[in-house]
């Protein structure tokens, strides 16, 4: 994995894994496909409400997990508002996710609104691809 053996925390990690700088395999961000708000607000909508139970459940039966729940916004609107927004939102998430169990102290909420996009913000598709939220789980 090109980390020296003496600094090897993970030794046998499988070649083209993406490791960390003690060569264990980076945690990925997770996209929550499927969270949404309500238009220009931080209100779940009800789809995201069962998606969220689910996560609450892993979470709770892995209480040694913390997460940083990240939330993005596209770049229509100002880039102060969307970055206050994302925050929100990420609020929101985490207020839920408190609310089904999940220890506070293992929950992060961060709004990066508009300055993370992982498409274009030209077309329609783009911009709803940057609208995320996603779990950051912690090294």
């Amino acid at each position: 994995d090109g980390v020296a053996d003496y600094k090897d925390q993970c030794p046998g990690t499988p070649a083209g894994v993406k490791v960390n700088q003690l060569g264990c395999p980076k945690r990925e961000p997770i996209v929550l496909k499927g969270v949404n708000f309500a238009f220009n607000s931080a209100e779940l909508t009800p789809p995201s409400l069962t998606i969220l139970d689910g996560v609450a459940e892993i979470l709770t039966k892995h209480p040694d997990v913390k997460v940083i729940i990240a939330g993005h916004t596209d770049s229509i609107g100002t880039a102060q508002y969307n970055k206050k927004l994302s925050q929100r939102r990420t609020e929101s998430v985490r207020n839920y996710l408190i609310s089904r169990g999940v220890n506070a102290a293992n929950l992060t909420a961060v709004g990066f609104g508009e300055e993370k996009p992982i498409a274009s913000n030209d077309t329609d598709e783009g911009r709803a691809n940057n609208r995320r939220v996603e779990l950051q789980p912690q090294e």
